[in-house]
């Protein structure tokens, strides 16, 4: 898979992503008509969490392959893209809370096979 694949398949997650907006928008809009119940308002946007994580996780992706390999550059791509890595920070999607979200995984994966081991 070549980058050009992979940015192609993110600006194609982000022509989905506003479509959702705009689902989200009529979902909205037919709860305050009374057509839906809130409850079933939560269960619709419960099923949108995988895609606006996996769009999360591509987006920080799209970062790093943007990212200059000149050190000297990599500030002012930094600067041009505060406002996205503080929203990928706050939905923690940024490096540090997917390094933390891996690590506490594999810790808890490793404790389960003490359990099993009988360690």
């Amino acid at each position: 898979m070549a980058v050009r694949d992979v940015k192609e398949y993110f600006y194609k997650m982000q022509r989905q992503y506003a479509e959702m907006q705009a689902d989200t928008k009529d979902f909205e809009q037919a709860l305050k008509d009374g057509y839906i119940t809130e409850d079933r308002m939560k269960e619709a946007l419960e099923e949108l969490e995988p895609f606006k994580r996996n769009l999360d996780r591509l987006t920080y992706i799209m970062y790093l392959l943007e990212l200059p390999a000149r050190k000297s550059k990599q500030p002012s791509h930094n600067r041009r893209n505060k406002e996205v890595l503080a929203e990928l920070k706050r939905r923690g999607a940024d490096g540090e809370s997917i390094d933390a979200e891996n690590k506490s995984a594999l810790d808890a994966f490793r404790a389960e096979l003490k359990k099993l081991s009988g360690e």
